[in-house]
C-alpha cells in the first residue's frame, strides 16, 4: 500500500511540473507572438520609410502599411498578459506596462492615431506631407519605447 501511495505521490508531482512547464511555455507562446507582431509594424513602418527617405514604393504603398500600424496598434495592450513581463520568452517588456496599464494603453493609442493620421495624409500623395506625418509616428514609437521598453 505503501508504494502506491508513493507512486501516487510522484505521479501528482510530474503533473504539476508539467502543469509549470505547460503554463511557462504559453507564456513564452505569447512573448513570440507579440514579437511577431511588432515585426510586422516595423515591417510597415519600413515601407514609409522607404517611401519618404529612398523612393521605394507609392504613397498607396504607405496608405497600406500605415494602415496595419493602426490596426495592429489597436491591439497591442491585448499582447501583454500578466505573466509575459522580463525574463519570458526574452521579453524586452518593461514591468511598468503592467504596473500602469492605462498609461501603455494611451501610448498605443497615440501610435494608432499618429498611423491613421499618416494613412490619411498619404492618400494625397504629398511626399513633404507624408514625411512631416511620419515624423509623428516615430515619435510615437520612440516615445513609448522610452518608458515601456528595456533599451537596446
Amino acid at each position: 500500500m505503501r508504494k502506491i501511495g508513493m507512486a501516487l505521490a510522484a505521479v501528482a508531482m510530474a503533473a504539476g511540473a508539467t502543469g509549470a512547464a505547460w503554463a511557462q511555455s504559453a507564456a513564452e507562446k505569447q512573448v513570440e507572438a507579440r514579437k511577431a507582431n511588432f515585426k510586422k509594424i516595423g515591417a510597415a513602418m519600413k515601407t514609409n520609410v522607404d517611401f519618404v527617405r529612398n523612393d521605394k514604393g507609392t504613397a498607396a504603398d504607405v496608405v497600406a502599411a500605415s494602415r496595419t500600424m493602426a490596426t495592429l496598434a489597436g491591439q497591442i495592450p491585448s499582447w501583454f498578459p500578466a505573466g509575459t513581463a522580463v525574463g519570458v520568452g526574452k521579453s524586452e517588456a518593461l514591468p511598468v506596462i503592467w504596473q500602469k496599464p492605462a498609461d501603455f494603453r494611451a501610448a498605443a493609442m497615440k501610435l494608432q492615431t499618429a498611423a491613421n493620421n499618416l494613412a490619411t495624409v498619404a492618400a494625397g500623395g504629398d511626399k513633404a506631407a507624408i514625411g512631416a506625418a511620419l515624423g509623428g509616428v516615430g515619435a510615437t514609437c520612440k516615445g513609448c519605447h522610452d518608458v515601456f521598453r528595456q533599451p537596446d
